[in-house]
């Protein structure tokens, strides 16, 4: 996030659209199952801290060069808080007509996107809606197998490498322990009655 603040800055004034070049090439934000990040995630700070560079991201990066590219298999609200930053959306197979619109947004299931009925032996399939409006259009996405995928690297390496940096979850002060409780001695009396 703050490589794009930076980016942010240096182009204010200046354009209103990034132009990529080999110096300020267009930067692809990949998360895969986003709801890790937005949701699953127990330290409450990185959770929170997540979802504001998440939405920052969403909102502000693309006339920057900062593209956010995120996979989801829950989308419900309280999965993705940010939901509707994502300008584009495709639609792979999901559970029902509900889901559907959740992803692609009212009224994509009657205009023709059937996610929900998309089988699980055609994996690949999706619905996408267009940006000019169009009805939703079905697409499939070709297959890349991991000899593929380890091919392309070896032969078109990144020019270089950022490493990715995972903050370190601050941890609570340890709590003093108590000594063990004794057992009360009770009084003749008390014993008695």
């Amino acid at each position: 996030m703050a490589a794009m603040q930076n980016r942010a800055r240096e182009l204010a004034g200046k354009t209103r659209q990034h132009v990529a070049t080999s110096g300020s090439p267009t930067i692809v934000v990949l998360i895969d199952e986003l709801a890790a990040l937005t949701a699953y995630e127990t330290d409450r700070d990185l959770l929170r801290r997540a979802n504001a560079a998440i939405a920052t991201l969403a909102s502000q990066g693309r006339a920057v060069g900062f593209v956010v590219f995120a996979c989801l298999q829950d989308p419900r609200t309280e999965t993705l808080p940010a939901r509707g930053l994502f300008t584009q959306t495709v639609g792979l197979r999901l559970r029902d007509g509900v889901e559907t619109a959740m992803v692609l947004g009212d009224g994509a299931v009657a205009a023709g996107a059937l996610c929900h009925v998309i089988s699980p032996d055609d994996p690949g399939i999706a619905y996408v809606l267009p940006d000019d409006g169009r009805p939703p259009e079905r697409v499939r996405a070709g297959f890349v197998s991991d000899d593929m995928i380890r091919d392309a690297a070896a032969r078109f390496a990144a020019p270089r490498h950022i490493p990715i940096v995972i903050p370190e979850s601050p941890t609570a002060p340890e709590r003093p322990t108590r000594a063990p409780r004794q057992p009360r001695r009770t009084s003749r009396k008390e014993s008695a009655s």
